[in-house]
């Protein structure tokens, strides 16, 4: 089932990853990482209860990273670009 944002992200006030994409020559290099940290401390700055991110379900990569920087999966949603549905999983991490 599909769920309403924040229906499942309880970590409040959170601040939405919206897009996080490193060129492809540069995966593996620490970029990633280091983003994640800058966006980390920014939250922390700014007294957010945690970060929350739609990710496709079929991107293993983008999953394990997230998962490795404290994101757990906590509930999915559907939508529609033009013809097309994209199923994403709803990931939050509580600071």
């Amino acid at each position: 089932a599909a769920y309403a944002v924040p229906d499942v992200v309880t970590a409040r006030p959170a601040i939405e990853i919206s897009k996080l994409y490193v060129l492809p020559g540069h995966h593996g290099a620490g970029v990633s990482a280091a983003l994640m940290d800058a966006i980390v401390e920014r939250a922390a700055e700014r007294r957010r209860a945690g970060l929350w991110l739609g990710v496709n379900q079929e991107n293993t990569r983008a999953r394990r990273f997230y998962q490795k920087h404290g994101f757990e999966v906590v509930g999915t949603r559907t939508f529609v670009v033009g013809s097309q549905t994209h199923d994403d999983f709803l990931m939050q991490r509580v600071l």
